[in-house]
C-alpha cells in the first residue's frame, strides 16, 4: 500500500471514529466540523512521523518506536485540546478531556486494527 492511501486510511478511520464520538456525545455540527479539521492537521502530521521513523531506525530499536509514538500522540493530544479550545467548542478543561477520550478511542481502535 502506498504511504499517501496508508495516510488516508488512518485519517479516514480516525474522523470516523472522533466523528460518531461527537455526534454521540455533543451533538453540535459545528464541533463534528472541527473534529475533521483538527484532524486533518494532526493526523496525516502524525502517522507520515511514525512512517518516516519506521522508515530510518533499524528494526531493534522497536522500543523506540512506541516511545515516539507516545511522545506524537501526547503532543496531538495537547495541539487538538488547544484547536478545541481556540475554536471555541469547550472551555479549557473540557477541550483536554474531550481531546483525551477522542485520541483515546481512535488510538485504540487503530491498535486493535493492527
Amino acid at each position: 500500500m502506498s504511504v499517501f492511501f496508508l495516510l488516508l486510511r488512518n485519517l479516514l478511520l480516525t474522523v470516523l471514529i472522533e466523528g460518531a464520538l461527537v455526534l454521540v456525545f455533543v451533538r453540535k455540527r459545528e464541533t463534528l466540523y472541527h473534529s475533521v479539521l483538527v484532524n486533518m492537521l494532526t493526523n496525516p502530521l502524525l502517522n507520515f512521523c511514525l512512517l518516516l521513523w519506521a522508515a530510518f531506525v533499524p528494526l531493534p530499536a522497536v522500543p523506540f518506536y512506541y516511545i515516539a509514538t507516545a511522545f506524537l500522540e501526547i503532543a496531538a493530544f495537547i495541539t487538538e485540546g488547544l484547536l478545541y479550545y481556540k475554536m471555541g467548542d469547550f472551555g479549557l478543561k473540557k477541550a483536554f478531556f474531550a481531546s483525551l477520550l477522542l485520541n483515546a478511542a481512535s488510538f485504540s481502535f487503530g491498535f486493535l486494527l493492527q
